[in-house]
């Protein structure tokens, strides 16, 4: 029960910190013409994502819950480079259109 409730809190604080730092992100780099089709998309791609994942981690919970936090890591570890170089990619593009230089 300790695990689960110490799970809750730190998913909680996870989940709300990726969701303010990220669209505080999303705001400064898109104009404010774009935005709320910006923040439908991310929220659209946000869903989907959420949902397959859930999914696929419902599927292997019938299975092994050790191959659910092997995926979970794995995914996250997958994530960071790709993240890493999304944002290289995007300031090259930015230094060339001008944008807000708080993201680079």
């Amino acid at each position: 029960m300790l695990f689960a409730l110490i799970g809750t809190i730190l998913w909680g604080l996870g989940l709300g910190a990726q969701e303010s730092l990220l669209k505080a992100e999303l705001t400064a780099i898109v104009s404010a013409k774009s935005r709320s089709s910006a923040y439908g998309i991310f929220d659209t791609v946000f869903g989907i994502g959420w949902f397959l994942g859930s999914a696929a981690m419902g599927i292997m919970y019938d299975k092994s819950i050790f191959a659910i936090v092997i995926l979970s890591v794995t995914s996250q570890l997958i994530a960071l480079p790709v993240l890493y170089f999304a944002k290289k990619i995007f300031c090259i593009v930015r230094n060339h259109i001008l944008l807000p230089q708080s993201f680079c």
